[in-house]
């Protein structure tokens, strides 16, 4: 049965920030481009364009919003830039030492979120005036965009707003873009629940199991280590969450958990592209053509 479910973009801009823990592959901390960099008919663009198109993205917002009477601040794409995503097991010991699980991430990207000045600028206004902000930012209404993602799950955008006019002048076909970029941004999470479910990684991760009790530390997965040391309130016993990670990173290289998923990670990569290979193309035709406008948009 196909659901539907409003996009989380409707609270204002915040920093989109992620503590990301797990298997180092190579993937980008932002997660969606590792699937994205298909070899597409328009070539894939690089992480410096992408870049280039969130910053023009940003820059369209903040005019809108002014234009209708409203203060808005460019949110940096990557203000944590040593953060990196680990998404099925922490592989590399030196970054571990240095930041165990990166549960001091959790308590910067707080810092950050509350120095926003975007919050505080809402904080300050009137009901009805931050009322209206948001509105203004995300469009008002639940008819609009709608994106299809893989097992029946619909989200949707409103069509107006700063946001979605921001969309529209850099990439055009509005409903083109936010369909298909918003199921090639899901892709990964796909990729790795059916990294996770194949039964190769289940006996690596046995062995890695097996090899953290060899050394004292009695846990079932790498899912279950990280939990114990992020998303937590209470004071943060470093020296342990250190030794943990390190010893996470260890035994994912010792046991072949390292080696099996990323090679599970690069099969189901490919997979998925084959799959969505019309999304995927499509996507990168759209950021390709924008680059000149978002190059102009710039400039000015």
């Amino acid at each position: 049965m196909t659901r539907y479910r409003r996009s989380a973009a409707f609270a204002v801009a915040g920093l989109a920030l992620l503590v990301a823990t797990g298997c180092s592959n190579g993937a980008a901390a932002g997660g969606e481009p590792e699937v994205a960099r298909a070899a597409s008919t328009a070539g894939p663009t690089t992480a410096q364009e992408r870049s280039l198109l969130y910053d023009a993205e940003q820059e369209l917002q903040r005019r809108c919003m002014t234009a209708v009477g409203f203060r808005f601040w460019a949110v940096p794409e990557n203000p944590l830039p040593e953060a990196r995503e680990f998404p099925y097991a922490i592989d590399d010991p030196t970054w571990a030492k240095k930041y165990g699980y990166g549960s001091l991430f959790e308590e910067r990207i707080k810092r950050l979120r509350d120095q926003d000045p975007n919050r505080t600028y809402l904080r300050g206004l009137p009901d009805d005036r931050r009322r209206a902000a948001i509105a203004a930012l995300n469009g008002t209404g639940r008819e609009g965009l709608r994106a299809e993602l893989p097992g029946g799950v619909v989200i949707g955008h409103s069509a107006t707003g700063c946001r979605a006019q921001a969309w529209r002048t850099l990439y055009g076909d509005l409903s083109a873009w936010y369909a298909a970029s918003t199921l090639v941004n899901n892709l990964n999470a796909l990729k790795q629940q059916r990294v996770t479910a194949h039964p190769d990684f289940t006996r690596t991760s046995e062995k890695w199991s097996a090899c953290m009790r060899a050394n004292g530390l009695s846990y079932r997965s790498p899912a279950q280590a990280r939990a114990e040391f992020l998303g937590r309130d209470e004071a943060r016993d470093t020296a342990r969450e250190v030794r943990v990670a390190v010893q996470e990173a260890r035994c994912a290289r010792s046991s072949g958990l390292s080696a099996v998923a990323q090679r599970l990670d690069r099969r189901y990569g490919r997979e998925l592209r084959r799959e969505h290979r019309a999304e995927v193309d499509l996507v990168e035709r759209l950021r390709t053509d924008a680059l000149p406008r978002a190059r102009t948009v710039l400039a000015r």
